[in-house]
């Protein structure tokens, strides 16, 4: 067990290390105001931004966004690196900080500007309506360019958004535009090939079976039909060459009536016309003709005939091969009408896939035309500067009053910390208590200490130490608070001569 069992025990430690407590207690206080002080003063400005919703709501825009999502992308456009040296080339920062590389003086910007979002009571996070306010705080070292930090922020938000909206329009536009030309063409090549290959393919497709079967019942009538009349010559043209062979014993029931009508007509005109008349002559000789050469006049007639009957034969058969040439033709289309309907349904198939994303382009097309002619009508969403940031007046809420609170407390601990460990190299037993905690008995008789003239005079250089201590102590501290007229104080120094810009 320690010297310290009880509070009385602390006290009397306090008690005798006072001038040591004091000691550390005091300089680590005037440390921390020291250092607290001559740090440099943060001031804080901050812009605040109003969504304004149009009245006609565009469900294309990027407003359709969750607002986390929105205030996040409007945070990385801000703090890009490109758009974070325009903000320190515009307002001149770090222009006294030589030593400062690109890459801190980024950081420090960054660090030193916060986007914050206000959401709309009683409205979904994700919903559209849910952002109401972005609020741009920035903080410098000097009111002046704290609030030109946050205004410049907050001009970039307001100004660069309609022209970012206006790029993204345009190069949605060319894209679309591109892209709808792109399947307009390939529509166009597709359906020559679908046309092509079906008229390649015109008895196999399947619009065309129902044709086909009505066309092969017509050419078994038609067939059929041929073979009756077929028959009908081959009889005919039989009957004939019978007919042929009998001239030579008797003369043919047509000639004998050939031979009467050239009569009958000579007879009359010998009674209406001359002897000598040229018309009685042609009659008179052509009943001549018939009379000596009849027989030849018949084979003439009947080899004519058979001729003729040849000649419808031949031509019959000739249809009749192109009707079975016909059908030769139907039989293979069907036979390829399976694989012509899968390959047409393929081409098909691509050419409303093609239609389909051409659809979806020119309506996705349309939408950002809509967008451009709101945007032109001003009736998009947009961003307006509702609050400008003013210079404050007095710095910023700081760590000032926790660090000298936190100073306070670690000088306090570090000085009781010192009177315990001297208190543990010379343990002394001082009290009637603290003999009975460490023998188990307790004393028959305790006598009081007598001061001497060495310990009084001990003491009273003691108390002048802690007076003076305390005196100089508290000077030192009403200096670096600034609070001693005619003397500066640290931190109004560092104030006039550090700054950001």
């Amino acid at each position: 067990m320690g010297p310290i069992q009880s509070l009385q025990d602390l006290i009397s430690l306090i008690w005798r290390r006072l001038p040591l407590v004091m000691t550390i207690l005091i300089l680590g206080v005037l440390i921390s105001f020291y250092l607290i002080v001559s740090s440099p003063r943060v001031y804080q400005a901050s812009a605040v931004i109003q969504l304004d919703m149009p009245a006609v709501m565009d469900q294309g825009a990027d407003s359709s966004l969750p607002a986390s999502r929105r205030v996040q992308l409007i945070e990385q456009r801000l703090m890009a690196r490109a758009n974070l040296r325009d903000v320190i080339e515009r307002l001149g920062l770090f222009a006294d900080s030589h030593g400062l590389s690109e890459t801190d003086k980024l950081a420090a910007l960054r660090n030193s500007t916060r986007i914050e979002s206000i959401t709309a009571p009683g409205v979904s996070v994700d919903s559209r309506l849910a952002l109401a306010a972005i609020v741009i705080t920035s903080q410098a070292e000097t009111p002046a360019m704290a609030a030109a930090i946050a205004n410049d922020f907050a001009d970039s938000v307001v100004n660069r958004d309609r022209e970012n909206r206006k790029v993204r329009i345009r190069e949605s536009q060319d894209y679309l535009r591109s892209e709808e030309a792109r399947l307009n063409e390939q529509i166009a090549i597709q359906e020559r090939k679908v046309v092509e290959y079906s008229a390649r393919n015109e008895d196999a497709l399947p619009s065309s079976q129902a044709f086909l079967q009505t066309e092969l019942a017509q050419l078994t009538e038609l067939e059929t039909t041929m073979d009756r009349n077929l028959m009908d010559l081959q009889r005919e043209r039989l009957s004939l060459e019978a007919g042929g062979s009998g001239t030579e014993v008797r003369p043919s029931a047509s000639l004998v009536q050939q031979i009467r009508s050239a009569e009958i007509e000579l007879a009359q005109a010998r009674r209406t016309l001359a002897p000598n008349h040229p018309e009685i002559k042609r009659l008179e000789d052509n009943l001549e003709r018939l009379n000596s050469g009849g027989g030849s006049g018949a084979s003439d007639v009947v080899r004519r005939q058979a001729e003729l009957i040849d000649a419808q034969l031949a031509q019959l058969n000739q249809q009749k091969a192109g009707f079975a040439l016909r059908r030769a033709e139907i039989d293979q289309a069907r036979a390829r009408a399976p694989q012509v309907t899968r390959e047409l349904e393929t081409m098909q198939r691509d050419q409303r896939r093609l239609q389909d994303r051409y659809n979806e382009i020119s309506r996705q097309l349309a939408q950002v035309e809509t967008q451009q002619m709101l945007m032109e009508n001003d009736q998009t969403e947009r961003f307006v500067l509702l609050e400008r940031a003013l210079p404050p007046e007095y710095p910023a809420l700081s760590n000032r009053k926790k660090s000298a609170v936190m100073g306070v407390g670690g000088s306090l601990a570090l000085a009781l910390t010192v009177a315990f460990l001297l208190e543990m190299l010379n343990p002394v037993l001082r009290r009637t208590d603290q003999f009975a905690r460490a023998t188990g008995t307790r004393p028959v008789i305790a006598l009081p200490y007598r001061l001497s003239e060495k310990d009084l005079r001990a003491r009273r250089r003691r108390n002048i130490y802690l007076l003076v201590l305390l005196t100089v102590g508290l000077f030192v501290a009403l200096w670096l608070l600034g609070r001693i007229p005619g003397l500066p104080s640290p931190g109004v120094v560092s104030t006039l001569t550090d700054g950001m810009g």
